[in-house]
Formats: structure tokens, sequence, C-alpha cells
């Protein structure tokens, strides 16, 4: 019989990577979702990739308690992936917590009363090296944490992800289980969309390809690759080496226009819509004020990040892929999918 793994928000666009991995890795799924009218789409894209024989779905909300136990009940395994990453920044930097931290527990507390072996939880390095006076280049590692209390360089998803994934921490170790769980903490995630849902490094992509930035911010970020990141969630369980760590998913840290310069070698239609040159730091904090998606990058222009990430390849088992493959996969997929 297949071992159960309940996937918290498998219509999410990493989830969904996930589910793929898991039921191709011989594993039933129990996917959860906040509302129905996402499932035929979810099966539809998953069935393309994998058999979905045992693959299911049930309906709940982060926010509320009812069905969680209920859905725990005989998993193995408990992957919590949901949780908001918007596009926009909201004034109000406690805005994602309730659902960030909020329903990470409510997850890993419903696990835990159903005896659940062992809790995967996607986090992101937004929770590791957001503090003030760093270091240029800066190295960080899985013992770094996002300094909560910078008002001014972490805003609602960096303080979201790093309180809700804090929580999570402080939880299992007060039952004395830090062990079952385990934090994968991905940089920037790119890869194929699959459908037209996508998720918001895909719409980056998007309007890159559509010509929207003419030029680009001074600003860099570990590149994921999505099948990696889906991997390495599938590649814990049962894996007693990465209890009580934070893997940090990626190869190469890769500037803006850097990639823009790998999206336009693969795509050489869409070239001369690509930014070529990059945008004074000004003229960033400038745009911010009109548009909020440039707020997130403010605190790190001209950073250069300097992740360690050898040792999750360790623990896992496997290499992870360059850079420019994610990138490209995300672009030709933007295309395929006619979203451009």
């Amino acid at each position: 019989m297949a071992d159960k793994v309940l996937l918290t928000g498998i219509s999410g666009w990493i989830a969904k990577h996930t589910a793929i991995e898991l039921l191709n890795s011989g594993y039933e799924v129990l996917g959860t979702v906040r509302s129905d009218d996402v499932i035929s789409q979810t099966k539809e894209t998953i069935s393309k990739y994998a058999s979905i024989d045992k693959l299911s779905f049930t309906k709940l909300d982060l926010l509320k308690d009812e069905g969680w136990e209920e859905a725990a009940k005989g998993c193995k395994y408990i992957i919590h992936m949901a949780s908001p990453f918007p596009m926009k920044v909201s004034k109000n930097r406690e805005n994602l917590i309730p659902v960030a931290k909020d329903g990470t527990l409510r997850v890993l507390k419903a696990g835990i009363k159903a005896n659940a072996e062992q809790f995967v939880v996607t986090s992101s390095i937004a929770a590791m090296f957001r503090k003030p006076n760093r270091s240029n280049p800066y190295s960080f590692s899985e013992n770094d944490w996002t300094d909560e209390n910078w008002v001014e360089g972490v805003n609602d998803y960096f303080l979201s992800k790093t309180v809700a994934e804090k929580a999570a921490w402080e939880l299992m170790e007060s039952k004395g289980i830090k062990n079952k769980l385990t934090c994968i903490n991905p940089g920037g995630v790119f890869g194929d969309a699959l459908d037209t849902k996508g998720g918001t490094s895909i719409e980056y992509v998007r309007q890159f390809l559509k010509g929207k930035f003419p030029a680009t911010p001074k600003w860099g970020i570990l590149i994921s690759d999505v099948k990696d990141v889906a991997k390495s969630h599938v590649a814990c369980l049962g894996n007693s080496k990465v209890g009580g760590r934070r893997l940090i998913i990626g190869k190469e840290v890769k500037t803006l226009l850097e990639t823009s310069k790998i999206l336009a070698e693969a795509l050489p239609e869409y070239a001369k819509k690509l930014p070529k040159k990059t945008l004074p730091n000004f003229m960033v904090k400038f745009i911010s004020m009109l548009d909020s998606s440039a707020k997130t990058m403010i605190p790190d222009l001209e950073l250069e990040m300097k992740p360690e990430t050898k040792y999750a390849e360790e623990l896992i088992g496997f290499e992870f892929k360059p850079a420019s493959g994610a990138l490209i996969d995300a672009g030709k997929s933007v295309v395929r999918l006619g979203l451009v």
C-alpha cells in the first residue's frame, strides 16, 4: 500500500510540480484546495505528467480549524506548501501573517495529532537574508534569519515567511519533535508554468517578454529550478538526514539583467522587448512609489548574494540544476501557453 501524503495548496504552481513528483514516486496524494473551482484544472494539469489514480482532493481553509484533523488522518507525511506570495506589497506588514503563520500551525498541529511521521514546510530564503547593515557580498546559511524588526527592509511577504517558519520550529521544539520537521528554503523559483495559472515568478517572466521593463533594477536572486524544489520536498520523505534542517535550494544567483540575456538567447524573437541596461537606484525608488511590486527589491539593490547551498545537495542526494535551464523553461512555457 502506498504511503499517503497530505499536500496543502495543491493548486499552487510549485505544489502542482510537487504533486507530479510525488505521484511519479509512487505516493498517494491528498491535496487541499480553498475552493472546489480549482480542482478540475489542477487535476487536468497534473494528469498530463503523472497518473492521477492515487490523487484526491479536500476543500479546507487555512484560517479555520474545521477538517484539518480529518484530512491528516492516515497520512504518513505532511507537506505544507500553501502560503500567499502576492506581487504587490501591502502597506500593512502584518497582512499575510494570519494565513502564513496560523495556517502553518493549524496544519502542523493536525499532523501531530494524526501521528504523522514527518513534516516538510515550504519556506523561503525570504526568511533568511533580510537584515540591516549587511556586508557586500553577503553570505548566508541555514543559521541566518531575516530581522523581523527591520520595518524599512522587511515587507509583508518577507515578514510572513519569517514569522511562519519560526512558529513552525517553536511548535515542533515545544513538542520535542524538532527532528520531524524540515523546511525547504528556495530563492526565486522558475521553471515550466504547466498551465495558464502559473505563479508570481511566471508573471515576472511574462512581463519581461511583453516588454514591460525597458531596463532592470541592479538586483539579483538565487534561482531555484521548480523541478529541484519539487524533488527536494519528495527527497526529504523518509530521509533521516534532513530532520531539523533548513535546506536552501538553488545553484546560482542571477541578476535581472543576466536573466534578460538568458531569455534573449533562448527566445531571440523576443530579444528586442527584453531589457538590455540597468536602472539607476534612485529611479527604482521613484518607480516603487507608483508600483509597489518594485519595493521588494530596494533593500537588496546592488547587493551580491552568496547563499550556501552545497550542504543541501549532500543531504538530499542530488545536484541542483544551473539557473539558465529554469529561466529558459519558464520563458518557453509562457510562449507555449500563449501568455505573451
